[in-house]
């Protein structure tokens, strides 16, 4: 009796973590929406200028945010205008956005397992996770710029940790009910 009660308060436990890796993922969401990174910084997009190769539809859809040049073998190069400009102008719907260009790294962020008391959030694509590395490990672009998104800021942290505390009250106080007073010893 007591051995398949220690399985039970696991099980709910399971459903605890699962909540709470659920409401981890809202918080990283929620920084993300916000423009700002776990240290609680505001993300910003560089307006330093940079070299592409020319596309013309690219040229088009850039006007005023690039400059066109002939290199020295008679070919076409653009300067772009920073980041931020060439977002505006590539994907006007996605302004004012972060770390959004197609949206599809994001929506790929989820809680991938919940096991062992522990709760894992990441990318099941492998490419969206490469490409999560490179902006919040590595760095992106030619600065290496950082885009710390993987993590919760210090106040997000202690929130988990509360609701962790007081859901797992909860259950230990109906565990403890349900032994006492449904148990047939």
């Amino acid at each position: 009796m007591i051995f398949s009660n220690f399985k039970l308060i696991m099980r709910l436990s399971q459903k605890i973590i699962k909540r709470l890796g659920n409401s981890a993922l809202a918080m990283l969401e929620e920084n993300i929406a916000a423009g700002i990174d776990y240290d609680g910084q505001p993300y910003k997009y560089s307006e330093e200028a940079f070299y592409r190769p020319y596309e013309l539809k690219l040229a088009q859809k850039l006007g005023s945010a690039a400059s066109v040049f002939t290199k020295p073998d008679g070919k076409l190069g653009m300067i772009v205008h920073g980041y931020k400009a060439y977002k505006e102008a590539v994907a006007p719907y996605s302004v004012g956005k972060f770390l959004t260009l197609s949206g599809k790294m994001l929506r790929n962020l989820n809680v991938l397992t919940t096991e062992n008391n522990r709760v894992i959030i990441g990318f099941s694509d492998p490419e969206l996770a490469q490409r999560a590395f490179w902006l919040n490990v590595s760095g992106a672009g030619r600065g290496r710029k950082l885009w710390k998104f993987m993590g919760l800021q210090k106040a997000q942290q202690d929130e988990i940790k509360t609701r962790f505390n007081e859901l797992a009250a909860d259950e230990i106080k109906q565990f403890i009910s349900d032994v006492l007073f449904n148990s047939k010893f």
